[in-house]
């Protein structure tokens, strides 16, 4: 009886858990069809996608014509260690990676890809990572970045 119990809570925590993940994502929906701008707009996606994922930072890299990052909005960073990390990344290591090769990347440790170029000073350490194209219509508009998922993976 006791396992049974149990049982039935961890199912009970699992359906709250994908509920919470489906409002997080009907709230971005909402988001999107509601009366902001551009970059509050982008900025709203990439906190919905932070909280869906429990991730600690995520960023949106905007894709300019000439294939560099053109703007990077950021979500877990107050001002003060924006300002540290100084200009944002303009598209080199793995966030380039992402740009040449525009595919789903996962990684555990960001500094053991082959392609990792290391952090900026001032910015803050970084480990899991999940990188992913954003498409619009038939075109590369960016790529979501979310690191250090909590709870580890």
């Amino acid at each position: 009886m006791d396992a049974l119990l149990e049982e039935l809570q961890e199912h009970v925590q699992r359906v709250r858990g994908g509920r919470d993940r489906m409002q997080t994502l009907l709230d971005a929906v909402v988001a999107i069809g509601s009366d902001l701008n551009l970059e509050d707009l982008l900025r709203r996606i990439v906190q919905s996608a932070v909280e869906l994922v429990d991730a600690e930072y995520g960023a949106l890299g905007v894709i300019g014509e000439e294939g560099s990052i053109r703007q990077f909005i950021t979500v877990g960073m107050d001002q003060e260690a924006v300002a540290r990390i100084g200009h944002y990344p303009e598209g080199h290591g793995i966030l380039g990676l992402l740009i040449r090769e525009p595919h789903s990347l996962r990684l555990e440790e960001i500094g053991a890809h082959p392609e990792s170029v290391g952090f900026p000073p001032g910015h803050p350490p970084m480990h899991t990572f999940l990188g992913a194209p954003v498409q619009v219509r038939d075109r590369i508009f960016g790529n979501l970045y979310l690191t250090d998922k909590h709870g580890g993976r």
